[in-house]
């Protein structure tokens, strides 16, 4: 994150840019491996469209959505899932403020750029292209834009994490295990929470630590994986100033909360009730859904993300899969769009 810390670091970032202006970054968006994702990813998703519409009546989720939806909640789940962008755009303001004085309103257009790519590329490989389109429209490296991208990458997981063992904690679960695993994932959450600790702290000795608990493996993993986490580590130290904690953890959960709320309205859309814990861990399911290789416009992985949340705690399946496909088009075609209009104008050098 940050480009100034130390010269080894720096010269880390020039070669990065360097071979980021030749293309070889960023070759992985296109070459053949890509492919064989997409092609992965439409199968992932063709299968789990047809495991969840084989078993559903289809007429029945389309009389829900023709006739039940409401559109008063429907336009207030897309206003709030605007505002989710605004908040991803203000928060990735606050990641590059030690490299780029930039307002959120300028980056708004390449967050939905990224997000555009996302809806049509595996991996949510448009935020690698977001950075890159950045790096290449203002003073900044391509590192720099990526390694913010990386770390909001772990505030959403922190986020996601909390929500989760709220939820796990304060369902009414068919088993007691729920309650169980939300116990154990807070476990994990203090522990990584700690960790985060010491290394902002203590950067040197836990890199130490690092160094030595990588010498007891395989010496070729060492020595893969240690300067790649020795760069992780300078790029962390950005967050040892205290107001942008305060600022990437409130924007983080605040844009999470958005992201619960539109999906949370886009179910009552379709005059649906259920829990909000209900409607955490359908928002979780999705979110490790869309991280992995999946169909453009996510079909499949959504619809299976609703189903296996919902169904469980007694909405009928046909409710389930139409709030998936409200809620699908609300989170994909619009941002898509206004994606697409975005990157014209980016061309342009508007």
């Amino acid at each position: 994150m940050i480009i100034r810390t130390s010269a080894g670091h720096t010269c880390c970032l020039n070669r990065f840019n360097d071979e980021a202006r030749s293309g070889h970054v960023f070759n992985g968006l296109v070459n053949k491996k890509s492919w064989y994702l997409l092609l992965f990813g439409l199968v992932v998703g063709g299968a789990a469209a047809w495991l969840v519409f084989g078993n559903t009546d289809v007429a029945g989720v389309f009389d829900i959505l023709q006739h039940d939806t409401d559109m008063t909640l429907t336009l207030v789940a897309a206003t709030t899932y605007g505002l989710f962008f605004l908040g991803k755009a203000l928060r990735w303001r606050y990641l590059l403020e030690p490299v780029l004085e930039i307002s959120s309103l300028r980056l708004l257009p390449y967050v939905l750029i990224g997000y555009a790519g996302n809806v049509l590329l595996p991996f949510q490989a448009g935020e690698a292209g977001r950075g890159y389109l950045l790096s290449k429209h203002h003073e900044i490296g391509t590192a720099a834009a990526l390694s913010g991208i990386a770390l909001e990458k772990l505030l959403d997981f922190f986020a996601l994490l909390l929500l989760l063992i709220w939820a796990l904690i304060a369902m009414d679960a068919p088993s007691p295990l729920a309650e169980q695993l939300g116990l154990s994932l807070a476990g994990i959450l203090t522990f990584a929470a700690l960790c985060l600790i010491a290394l902002l702290l203590e950067p040197k000795a836990t890199a130490g630590i690092i160094d030595r608990a990588l010498s007891c493996g395989p010496q070729n993993v060492a020595s893969w994986l240690a300067p790649k986490l020795h760069d992780a580590i300078r790029g962390l130290m950005a967050l040892r100033q205290t107001s942008l904690i305060l600022k990437l953890v409130v924007t983080s959960l605040a844009t999470w909360m958005l992201m619960l709320i539109t999906l949370y309205l886009t179910i009552n859309a379709v005059q649906l009730e259920v829990p909000l814990a209900v409607a955490i861990l359908v928002l979780v399911l999705a979110a490790v859904g869309l991280a992995l290789p999946t169909s453009p416009g996510f079909i499949g992985t959504l619809q299976a993300a609703f189903v296996l949340g919902m169904v469980p705690f007694g909405t009928e399946q046909e409710g389930a899969v139409a709030a998936s496909l409200l809620y699908q088009f609300l989170t994909t075609l619009p941002p898509l769009a206004l994606g697409l209009i975005c990157l014209a104008f980016l061309k342009r050098g508007f």
